[in-house]
């Protein structure tokens, strides 16, 4: 029997035609969804600021003699849910698949240690330097790389750093208390991830540490990082 030549051709016009839908309805959803990350980041980089104003503004002993303790848990949890608001905001970003999963999936996992609230050492897993018997002994700080943008920019000031000293010896959970641009607060993330250190001793076993670190950029050059005297 033989085939019809206007159907076949009817068949092919029909696949290409679906083809072409289907192509065109990927492309928008594509745009759609990069759309709505980059609203998702904007969102996240003002969430991003409120933490770093949050940070910056502890109460002090000498400003609330009487009732110090209480505003210092009100200022903790204020801290906290404003990691919560950001996780919030990166597990959207997930949701629409990006590119860089992995870079957010890590990103989730530092907000969310940091979106803890205050519990006894015996309930967690990272510690402060007071509650370990022996503290992460630094072996080796690499400078931040100075960026060529900055340069241009004639950028200074001061990147602060929030990070985890390991029990396994490697830098974990590092987040910008305090940022500058111009490519600065990357670069320096990136030597902070290449501190040796050998870690924190608690029961008589290696343990995880919490610690802060100051990247000082000035005059076109910057300095090796220094742990400061106030944690934030």
């Amino acid at each position: 029997m033989s085939q019809n030549p206007g159907r076949k051709l009817s068949y092919r016009s029909s696949f290409l035609s679906l083809s072409l839908l289907i192509s065109a309805w990927l492309s928008i959803s594509s745009v759609v969804a990069q759309s709505s990350i980059d609203q998702l980041q904007a969102k996240l980089k003002t969430q991003y600021a409120k933490i770093e104003k949050v940070i910056s503004s502890p109460p002090a002993r000498a400003q609330y003699p009487v009732d110090y303790k209480r505003r210092l848990r009100e200022w903790q949890d204020d801290l906290a849910q404003s990691f919560v608001a950001a996780t919030i905001t990166i597990e959207e970003i997930l949701k629409l698949n990006p590119p860089n999963a992995d870079f957010w999936r890590e990103r989730l996992e530092t907000l969310q240690l940091y979106s803890q609230p205050v519990s006894s050492p015996d309930e967690r897993r990272v510690f402060g330097s007071g509650e370990v018997q022996q503290s992460a002994r630094i072996l080796e700080t690499p400078a931040a790389e100075y960026t060529a943008e900055a340069q241009t920019a004639k950028a200074n000031g001061q990147v602060r750093l929030r990070m985890v000293l390991g029990a396994d010896g490697t830098v974990k959970y590092i987040f910008p208390i305090k940022s500058l641009g111009h490519g600065l607060t990357e670069s320096a993330m990136k030597a902070a991830r290449q501190i040796k250190f050998e870690p924190a001793i608690r029961n008589g076993k290696p343990a995880s540490q919490f610690i802060t670190f100051v990247y000082e950029f000035n005059k076109g050059k910057s300095r090796p990082p220094y742990i400061p005297r106030t944690e934030f």
